[in-house]
């Protein structure tokens, strides 16, 4: 019997290279840096307000992971300047 094939979860570590180009506002290297492929949004691209895309649709979970990595690498930040 075939067995299905599975992707591995991907989990993305939020790491000194991207919370300096998330600082410096360097959107390639933040993307390198978070492993974030061409169609996922950037943590730069996003605010705290709703997605401009509707809810379900993939602009709309990309927007809120985007929004999330945002608020974690926002809070490292804070963690190092204290």
């Amino acid at each position: 019997m075939p067995r299905k094939r599975r992707l591995p979860k991907r989990r993305t570590r939020i790491n000194a290279l991207a919370i300096a180009a998330f600082a410096a506002g360097d959107e390639p290297a933040l993307r390198r840096a978070l492993e974030l492929r061409p169609w996922e949004v950037s943590p730069l691209d996003v605010d705290d307000g709703p997605s401009p895309w509707p809810d379900g649709s993939a602009g709309a979970v990309g927007w809120k992971q985007a929004q999330e990595l945002r608020r974690v690498i926002e809070a490292a930040i804070a963690d190092s300047k204290t």
